[in-house]
């Protein structure tokens, strides 16, 4: 360094710098301090290297210490604001960030950090400003246009977000990740065509893309596209074998496809579990709980859908009907707050944001607060948590409501489930008494009306469940009735896309006119879609046609709620029973055929019969109102009982 001017000598860390030769620069910028410690330059950018090479601490308190020899330079507050984040220190980070930008409002890369700080504490309409302004400054910023579309969807401006990116799009240099983006604001919309060609552009741009592929999979399969769907995700995992997220909705989907037989769908589980859960199985260590069977118990619930979703709106009784005498409860939550959210939070003893948390932090935290019985609530549905439990940071662990059924980890050692569903000989069944779950009424739910087709003169059919669980058996079944039901109608529930015109030619092929379909509107949005207003669409329906071989749940309930009878057809898996349980709880299990003739057979005879179904729908919300679906007390005894057997035989073991 003898014939370097300091000055050159920074300049020539710098570039060894942006080299990423983090050890050549950091040499350097000591032996620059070891011969001038005032030179603030070196000791702010040693701090900048220090962060990059994992040394968190050590580099913050460089950075500080530059500030504090010269708080004028407003790179120097960026920089400390950026690392501020990655240590999760946010209302720090916007602190330090503001502080940079009264000093220079120009400075674009602290109005991007800024965003990225108030997006991590959810401070959305503060991000969108932040982000607009770094934009304004720097527009061709791909990363700053990314983030300010997800700022804006978390506010619900989806048709801005979907503006933004199309005009990025034409604007700039092609780019993949903006695509997708672009095809995920879409999906949101349920707008599937224009999804699955967004999707579509960034493969093209990037064909090695797993995170597109498996996009790609979830709109197909939202189309009812499954063997596409499987495809994608098949494409996705080839390119990334270790992406457990895309292999969990790889298991779930196979549980959609009428072709995929029980043991392959338990053969797929088993490769999860061998891929993702057991190379975690190092991190198990013993437990220390205390041993005592009749002690108050420390309850955990895994759920990123604790929302006004299905799963949140089903929990949720039976959550604020548990015994808090003899148990405490931990909610692990994802969602974003709702008014359903609150009533969670308002009922547990404790509350964790499971944002910005990884697998193993989470394992971590369940940890430290001693939890004794850890509930997944997701299985292998979106954001589910599987990597965390695979860890066994719980003693005794359970699955449950996500869908009926196992996930297929030897980390969970239960899933709750009911003599309907499952003789209780698979692995880990544990049969609750009555049902598995219970239905949420809805407090403002429109009085059944009704039969419709004594003043129409016909029979509507109808099905509102996802679009994911029509295949062509289903089609082939449907079709039967209709036409063995004269002048009978079909209505569906649907996402708009090109599977519409596509499910009218599949039925025309079946000899069924296609003006006998008539599709209803998904809304995607619980502000947009009132749960009464949705309700009232059963006004609509004589009888509701369940699919096969995954079977409605919440949507079977809200027919029966409805007045709306529901023909089911029983399989062998609990996703293919979970109609014939709620009916079969409900006193009609006469309903759920054993075969898909006597399916067919079943739903004719009831169309043709007006006494029986003007009957039924006087009477389906009283008989609803004494079964164990509707209640939550017994249900939470039940599963708490099944906690204390679980518990008091891992005491023993």
């Amino acid at each position: 360094m003898s014939y370097l001017t300091p000055q050159q000598a920074l300049e020539y860390a710098r570039a060894r710098h942006a080299a990423g030769q983090l050890d050549e620069a950091d040499a350097i910028y000591r032996q620059l301090l070891a011969i001038d410690p005032a030179n603030v330059e070196a000791v702010h950018l040693l701090g900048v290297v220090t962060f990059s090479r994992g040394q968190f601490q050590p580099a913050i308190e460089l950075m500080q210490r530059s500030i504090a020899m010269n708080p004028a330079v407003p790179r120097f507050h960026n920089n400390l604001g950026n690392a501020l984040i990655d240590m999760g220190r946010f209302e720090e980070a916007i602190a330090t960030l503001e502080t940079a930008l009264r000093l220079d409002p120009t400075l674009a890369a602290a109005h991007y950090n800024l965003g990225n700080a108030l997006s991590r504490l959810r401070r959305w309409d503060e991000a969108v400003v932040a982000y607009r302004r770094a934009l304004a400054l720097h527009p061709d910023s791909s990363s700053a246009i990314l983030n300010l579309g997800t700022a804006l969807a978390a506010t619900g401006q989806l048709a801005a977000t979907v503006a933004l990116y199309r005009e990025a799009l034409a604007r700039l240099p092609p780019s993949a990740a903006i695509a997708t983006n672009l095809g995920n604001a879409l999906r949101d919309q349920s707008e599937l065509d224009a999804a699955i060609e967004a999707y579509e552009c960034s493969l093209r741009i990037e064909p090695n893309d797993p995170v597109a592929q498996g996009n790609l999979g979830n709109a197909l399969k939202d189309q009812g596209e499954i063997a596409a769907a499987l495809a994608a995700f098949r494409r996705a995992l080839a390119l990334k074998p270790d992406g457990a997220e895309t292999h969990s909705n790889l298991v779930f989907t196979l549980t959609f496809d009428p072709d995929c037989p029980a043991a392959e769908i338990a053969a797929e589980q088993r490769v999860w579990d061998r891929r993702h859960a057991q190379p975690l199985r190092a991190e198990w260590r013993p437990h220390s709980n205390e041993r005592s069977p009749e002690r108050r118990l420390r309850i955990g619930y895994v759920s990123p859908d604790l929302w006004d979703h299905v799963v949140g709106r089903t929990l949720l009784p039976v959550f604020e009907a548990h015994d808090r005498e003899r148990f405490e409860f931990t909610c692990y939550s994802g969602a974003a707050p709702d008014h359903i959210t609150a009533r969670f939070q308002a009922r547990a003893d404790r509350w964790r944001d499971l944002n910005q948390v990884s697998a193993a932090q989470l394992a971590g935290q369940v940890r430290a607060d001693g939890i004794d019985i850890l509930v997944d609530l997701a299985l292998h549905t979106a954001h589910n948590s599987l990597l965390t439990f695979a860890r066994k940071p719980a003693p005794v662990q359970v699955s449950w409501l996500g869908y009926p059924g196992s996930a297929g980890l030897e980390a969970i050692g239960y899933h709750l489930t009911d003599r309907f569903l499952e003789d209780g000989s698979s692995s880990g069944a544990f049969l609750l008494p009555g049902c598995w779950c219970c239905y949420a009424r809805h407090p403002d739910s429109p009085a059944v009306n009704e039969l419709p087709a004594a003043t129409r003169g016909r029979i509507t059919f109808g099905s509102f469940n996802n679009f994911c669980k029509m295949n062509p058996r289903v089609w082939d079944r449907w079709a039967g009735i209709l036409d063995a039901v004269e002048g009978s109608r079909l209505v569906l529930l649907a996402k708009a896309g090109s599977h519409e015109a596509k499910t009218r030619d599949l039925l025309q092929a079946r000899g069924i006119d296609p003006r006998r379909i008539e599709f209803l509107r998904y809304v995607p949005s619980a502000e947009e879609r009132p749960q009464a207003e949705f309700l009232r669409r059963y006004h609509e329906i004589d009888i509701a046609l369940d699919p096969f071989p995954y079977n409605g749940m919440t949507t079977t309930c809200d027919s029966l709620w409805m007045g709306v009878p529901v023909v089911a057809l029983s399989g062998s898996t609990p996703l293919a029973r979970a109609s014939f349980s709620l009916l079969s709880n409900l006193g009609l299990p006469e309903l759920a055929a054993p075969s898909p003739n006597e399916y067919v057979r079943i739903a004719v005879a009831l169309a043709k019969d007006r006494a029986r179904l003007a009957a039924l729908r006087a009477s389906l919300r009283s008989r609803m109102e004494a079964s164990p679906l509707l209640d939550a007390e017994s249900l939470a005894r039940n599963v708490e009982a099944a906690w204390r057997t679980m518990w008091r035989r891992w005491c023993a073991s």
